[in-house]
């Protein structure tokens, strides 16, 4: 009997380890042409839930999307990517719009989507 190639053996590991770890990604998408320089990636954001507070104005910098699968799949996993994200696009605050939990593939993976408005404060 042949033995697995060392490659094959190293395509085999990765893929278990992805599997065992989940898959967490977030995508920014802007929707304004002119973007805002970045905060660097650990900036501080607000995350805002319920609303914007009361005459708080902000203009919005676009939506980012976030998707984890596995044991990767809880908000306390994706929040992060997300508020970096938001950071990297210049954002002050990430407004949460929606959260899909679904089932994927045959073994039924549990996977999140996380969307957000990424918003800048008005100065006055």
């Amino acid at each position: 009997m042949k033995k697995p190639s060392r490659l094959l053996r190293s395509r085999y590991c990765l893929a278990i380890v992805v599997l065992a770890g989940g898959c967490v990604s977030a995508t920014f998408v802007p929707t304004q042409s002119t973007p805002y320089p970045p905060r660097g990636m650990y900036c501080e954001i607000e995350v805002i839930s319920t609303g914007v507070p009361e005459g708080k104005r902000f203009q919005e910098l676009g939506i980012v999307e976030a998707e984890g699968s596995a044991w990767k799949s809880d908000l306390e996993d994706l929040l992060p990517k997300m508020m970096q994200e938001g950071c990297l696009a210049g954002g002050d605050a990430l407004i949460i719009r929606s959260s899909d939990t679904y089932a994927e593939g045959r073994d039924g993976i549990p996977v999140q989507r996380i969307s957000a408005t990424v918003i800048r404060w008005e100065t006055e």
